[in-house]
């Protein structure tokens, strides 16, 4: 094993998670079944979308959509059967001769079930964004699009309900009675808000309905998810944030629909209560891991708030105006803010290169000195993005956060790294021991069934 000092892909410090033969660890679980089922619905659904197909160049299109979906096929034919990972062809998006290479380095003769976990899972999503992107007809095609809409739109009701939760929240937290202590209260509950929100992730939990989303929303509000946050450092990511006025703040996007709505509404409370004066919100270029956010997906949650009536709700009558007016509201200032400046959207090709976080300063030296050091305090949202943080190995659960993300954690520009995360994969930083004994004996799937928890700070340069 390799010393933090010398990391590389192939040789980390800890084990890395690789599948385990006898299918008894969740990398085999998700290698064997998981992400295969979730193949098998892209290539379904695509299918759909082929046959429903009525545009320009009818002919042409379908029967390439046919060919793209033997594609597909052969693609999940390679995972389930262990074949050796080979380079992509270029698609014109920019970063294939980097995946290439990067193979090449670290990875010239791995097959699926030989390669970390981290690994073969970007590698598939980029595979399946390879196959569409060197495509004629359907190169702009998001196949993750109508699952994505699909399930926000179900969920109307409760979209409306915790805009005017937050609405109202955002009011009083701007009252000058008490204002230090309502903001800080506000604050707890609007980071729990984006920390659960990360809970609804359709690659984990894909048929997520308007009465569970609203539970969740309850178990927020009445403080019952506080225990399942196993390390918490939210007193210190406020004693950081309640120092900052007019300040930017980033946001590395995970899932779009609900959680993307509960990372936009902290976005808004932070602008209102005038501790950021611009918000970035980092998406993904291309379609990735089922629900990740794309400015296209950021554009259409603001013009749905804007104007409700456009969703098509899985209930027999629309929102009633009681309901739509907040939503309504927030919309109009949301796109105010998109074009005047104050919140700005960056899709960098950092974000699906098959590289970890702890390469930005360099591999990635355009983004952090570009982007995130400018930033007082950048926010990485979900599991992949934690994963990628960390990088997947078999951390001694106590290693410290900072530890855990090395570089990027001691670059003297460094701004506060928060993490929200539900966890969905089993590595993890920053957890006591006797609190991971005890949640080993509680359940011991606790690491990856996504009902726990991680709230976890880099101070970067607010340490000096």
């Amino acid at each position: 094993m390799a010393s933090s000092t010398d990391f590389a892909p192939n040789n980390t410090p800890f084990q890395p998670l690789i599948a385990d033969r006898e299918g008894t660890n969740f990398t085999y679980d998700s290698l064997h079944s998981r992400v295969p089922h979730i193949l098998t619905d892209i290539i379904n659904d695509f299918y759909a979308d082929i046959q429903e197909y009525s545009g320009p160049n009818a002919e042409e299109t379908i029967s390439e959509g046919k060919e793209l979906t033997s594609a597909l096929s052969k693609l999940k034919h390679e995972m389930v059967t262990d074949k050796k990972l080979t380079p992509m062809e270029d698609d014109g998006v920019g970063d294939i001769e980097m995946w290439n290479k990067w193979l090449e380095t670290y990875f010239p003769s791995a097959s699926w079930y030989t390669t970390p976990f981290l690994t073969w899972e970007t590698y598939l999503y980029r595979r399946i964004g390879n196959i569409f992107k060197r495509s004629a007809h359907w190169s702009t095609h998001d196949f993750f699009a109508k699952k994505k809409h699909s399930t926000f739109m179900a969920s109307m009701v409760a979209v409306a309900k915790l805009c005017s939760r937050v609405d109202s929240l955002t009011e009083e937290s701007k009252d000058g009675v008490n204002k230090a202590t309502k903001t800080h209260v506000a604050f707890v509950d609007m980071l729990q808000a984006s920390l659960w929100g990360n809970q609804t992730d359709l690659s984990m939990f894909p048929d997520l309905s308007n009465e569970a989303l609203e539970e969740m929303q309850a178990r927020i509000s009445s403080g019952e998810n506080d225990s399942k946050v196993v390390s918490n450092d939210t007193d210190k990511i406020w004693g950081i944030v309640s120092q900052i006025k007019d300040g930017r703040f980033d946001i590395v996007l995970d899932n779009s629909g609900f959680e993307l709505l509960q990372d936009v509404l902290l976005a808004y409370w932070l602008v209102e209560l005038g501790i950021a004066k611009k918000v970035v919100f980092h998406t993904k270029r291309i379609p990735w891991y089922v629900s990740d956010v794309t400015n296209e997906d950021f554009h259409w949650l603001v013009s749905i708030a804007q104007n409700p009536s456009l969703a098509k709700t899985n209930t027999k009558a629309p929102l009633s105006e009681e309901h739509a007016a907040p939503l309504k509201s927030l919309g109009t200032k949301w796109a105010s803010f998109l074009a005047d400046g104050t919140w700005e959207l960056r899709d960098e090709l950092f974000w699906t290169c098959p590289y970890g976080f702890r390469y930005l300063p360099t591999i990635g030296k355009d983004v952090w000195e570009g982007e995130l050091t400018k930033a007082d305090v950048v926010i990485f949202k979900g599991d992949l993005n934690y994963r990628k943080l960390v990088y997947d190995q078999q951390w001694p659960v106590s290693t410290p956060f900072a530890e855990a993300i090395g570089p990027i954690a001691t670059d003297p520009n460094a701004p506060a790294i928060v993490a929200l995360r539900t966890s969905k994969c089993d590595t993890i930083s920053g957890v006591a021991p006797d609190r991971a004994e005890a949640l080993f004996k509680e359940r011991k799937d606790w690491m990856y069934c996504g009902q726990y928890g991680i709230i976890q700070l880099s101070p970067g340069r607010w340490s000096k």
